[in-house]
C-alpha cells in the first residue's frame, strides 16, 4: 500500500496564483466563445461554424489569447506542485503528468493558432460574400477561394483538437495519482483529477470533439477540470496560511 509522503516545502507564490487564475481563464473564456456556450455550434456544420467565427472575429481573437494564457499559467502551476512533491513514486508520477501537460500546451497553442487563422479567413469570407451580393467584381471568386481555405483549416483544427484533448487529459491520470500520494493536499483532490482525465478520455473516444455531442461533453469536462484544479489550488493556499 502506498502512503502519502511529505512535501519538500511550500509551493511558490507564482505557481500558486497561476494554478488559481489559469483554470479560471480557460473555463470562463472557453465557455464565452461564440461557438461554445450552453448551445455550442455543431463542428460538423462547418458553414455555420465558419460564419460564427467571421461574425465575432474580434472577440474570438481576444478570447483565444486569454485561453492560451490560462493554459500557460495552469502548466506553470502544476510545475510548482511537482517541484515540492516528495521523492519517489509521487514525484515520478507527477513528472510524467507535467511532461504530458507541457506537450499538450504546445498542441493547444497549435489549436488556438489554427482557430485564429480560420477566424481571419472567415472574416474575409464574410466580406467577400457581402461584396458578391452587392455585385462587386471578383468578390464571388474571392468568396469561393476563402471558403475552400476555411473548410480546410476547419478540418485540420478538429483533428489536432482531438489529439490535444487526448494528451492533456491522459496526463491528468499520472498527475492526479502522484498528487494523491504526495501529501501536498488531501488524496481526494488527486483522485478527482485522475478520474476527470480517465472519464474524459473514455467519453471523447466515444464522442469525438468534432461532433456536437463531443464538443458539449468536452465543455462539461473542461468545467470539471477547472473546478478540480481551482479547489486544489485554494486548498494549497489555505494550508500555506496556516
Amino acid at each position: 500500500m502506498t502512503t502519502a509522503g511529505t512535501p519538500t516545502g511550500k509551493i511558490d507564490a507564482v505557481a500558486k496564483w497561476s494554478l488559481i487564475i489559469g483554470p479560471i481563464l480557460v473555463v470562463v473564456f472557453n465557455f464565452l466563445m461564440p461557438t461554445n456556450g450552453i448551445e455550442p455550434i455543431n463542428p460538423e456544420n462547418s458553414d455555420a461554424y465558419i460564419k460564427a467565427l467571421g461574425d465575432d472575429s474580434g472577440i474570438i481573437n481576444i478570447y483565444s489569447i486569454l485561453i492560451l494564457l490560462g493554459i500557460i499559467l495552469y502548466t506553470r502551476g502544476i510545475i510548482g506542485l511537482w517541484r515540492i512533491a516528495p521523492e519517489g513514486q509521487s514525484r515520478y508520477r507527477m513528472m510524467i503528468g507535467v511532461m504530458g501537460s507541457t506537450a499538450a500546451l504546445g498542441l493547444w497553442a497549435i489549436v488556438l493558432g489554427i482557430t485564429l487563422a480560420e477566424t481571419s479567413v472567415a472574416e474575409k469570407l464574410g466580406t467577400a460574400i457581402a461584396g458578391a451580393q452587392a455585385g462587386v467584381p471578383g468578390a464571388a471568386e474571392a468568396a469561393a477561394g476563402a471558403t475552400i481555405i476555411a473548410k480546410a483549416l476547419h478540418a485540420g483544427l478538429f483533428g489536432i483538437y482531438q489529439t490535444a484533448t487526448y494528451v492533456a487529459y491522459i496526463s491528468l491520470i499520472p498527475l492526479g495519482g502522484g498528487l494523491a500520494i504526495s501529501g501536498i493536499v488531501r488524496k481526494e483532490f488527486g483522485w478527482a483529477i485522475s478520474s476527470t482525465g480517465l472519464v474524459t478520455i473514455v467519453l471523447v473516444s466515444i464522442f469525438p470533439v468534432k461532433t456536437e455531442e463531443g464538443v458539449m461533453i468536452f465543455g462539461i469536462m473542461a468545467l470539471i477540470w477547472g473546478i478540480a484544479f481551482l479547489a486544489t489550488a485554494l486548498q494549497v493556499a489555505r494550508q500555506d496560511m496556516e
